[in-house]
């Protein structure tokens, strides 16, 4: 695999560089559906009775998957990088807010991944190497898959190698949590309380998490439809599969998660599945720094990844995973609504017509009316959250994620229509 790539930057991808084809996007988007902490969120659902949660991983998963294909249109319609994509909406300067949230998030990720691969190869290798060198090799790993770029990654890592070790990994790893003793007690289970809206707003959190860099990738397909299923089939089968089995696990602790399969595997073949839980981290990095040039264009991609590595990687020896939940809940709260306007703009107001000019121009400095929407959805997402005073109060649970995303698009779309009505008027 070559180790150096092609800086695309923010620019639009020429059509004759949009090579990828519908079967590469599900073998991109089904691997980077798997992953040991894909089972750790699953495991929260098992507070739900076992129908409960597995009525909320299929419609979660689903739904989530459609946003996520949806807001993958967008780029591979015009070529271009998820935070272009919202610059018709939020305006160029108001593109800057959910660049910096996003690489927040992506650099938590990469800390994440970066963390668990690093205890599973402890866990394997005994104390012959120290945790904070594992953290440093696989970051080093991290690097240069971003340094390769993703056309690389999607076509010689994954395609050749790492997704089907994940594919056999999981499908021998799912099946064993079906036959173990305790999986008939999990079935049967009703719960503690936990409601059918809190699980979805947990599954739905992991594919959203994904919606602000998802055309870092799918700018590059030769067609848009290609895409648009390769994506919804790939993350949607796999969330499925890992939230699922996750709840089989019924725990989120890292560590244990790491034991279990362990002895499935009998040691040895747990690290064919860290093999491809570095292309989740790779995503990350990768797009922490095409995040950072939607602000800072000039700036090296190659650097930026290297940077945001070594950060994650630091980060990693100090941070703990009991915190993941929360996590979770605050990523669903902010990105929900954003691409409820943001994907009601596109597909409602705009009817997919998108210029260049959108993008690029610089007369759309800050969109205000999808300002005021996306921080009105979030407020709803919050208030309906298990994070806050109403949550805790014990009103009815109806769950953050349907209310915040119809709130935010309904109020853009209304403010759209008064606008177009106010110039009638003049």
């Amino acid at each position: 695999m070559a180790i150096t790539g092609r800086e695309w930057g923010i620019s639009p991808v020429p059509q004759k560089s949009r090579v990828l084809g519908g079967f590469d996007y599900f073998i991109l988007w089904s691997s980077l559906g798997v992953g040991l902490l894909v089972f750790s969120a699953g495991s929260f659902l098992s507070d739900a009775s076992f129908f409960d949660a597995i009525l909320a991983i299929m419609v979660g998963s689903i739904a989530g998957s459609v946003l996520l294909a949806l807001a993958g249109k967008i780029g591979s319609d015009h070529g271009v990088t998820s935070l272009v994509s919202m610059r018709p909406t939020l305006g160029i300067r108001g593109s800057y807010l959910p660049a910096a949230l996003n690489i927040i998030q992506l650099v938590g990720w990469t800390t994440f991944e970066i963390m668990i691969m690093s205890r599973a190869a402890e866990r394997l290798a005994g104390d012959v190497v120290p945790y904070q060198a594992w953290a440093a090799v696989f970051g080093a790993l991290v690097a240069l898959l971003g340094i390769a770029g993703p056309l690389t990654v999607a076509r010689q890592w994954l395609a050749k190698f790492a997704v089907w070790i994940a594919y056999g990994t999981s499908a021998v790893i799912i099946a064993s949590l079906l036959m173990s003793p305790g999986a008939q007690a999990v079935i049967t289970s009703e719960g503690r309380g936990m409601s059918f809206f809190s699980a979805l707003d947990l599954v739905i959190a992991m594919p959203v998490s994904w919606m602000p860099l998802v055309a870092d990738y799918n700018r590059f397909a030769k067609k848009s439809r290609g895409a648009f299923l390769g994506t919804l089939l790939g993350f949607a089968m796999t969330n499925i599969l890992f939230y699922f089995g996750g709840v089989l696990l019924g725990t989120p602790d890292v560590i244990a998660i790491i034991a279990a399969i362990q002895a499935i595997f009998f040691g040895f073949l747990m690290l064919l599945l860290i093999v491809d839980e570095a292309d989740n981290a790779f995503a990350d990095a990768y797009s922490a720094a095409v995040s950072t040039q939607d602000i800072v264009p000039q700036a090296r991609q190659k650097y930026l990844i290297i940077g945001f590595v070594a950060i994650s990687s630091i980060l990693a020896t100090l941070v703990t995973i009991q915190e993941y939940e929360v996590f979770l809940l605050l990523i669903g709260a902010v990105f929900v609504p954003l691409f409820g306007v943001v994907l009601s703009d596109y597909y409602i107001a705009r009817r997919q017509k998108y210029t260049e000019d959108m993008m690029f121009g610089r007369q759309n400095l800050i969109g205000w009316p999808a300002m005021a929407a996306w921080g009105t959805g979030a407020l709803v997402s919050y208030l309906l959250s298990p994070l806050s005073p109403i949550y805790m109060a014990g009103l009815p649970a109806i769950g953050a994620t349907i209310p915040s995303l119809a709130v935010a698009s309904l109020m853009y779309l209304g403010i759209k229509r008064l606008g177009r009505k106010a110039v009638v008027a003049e």
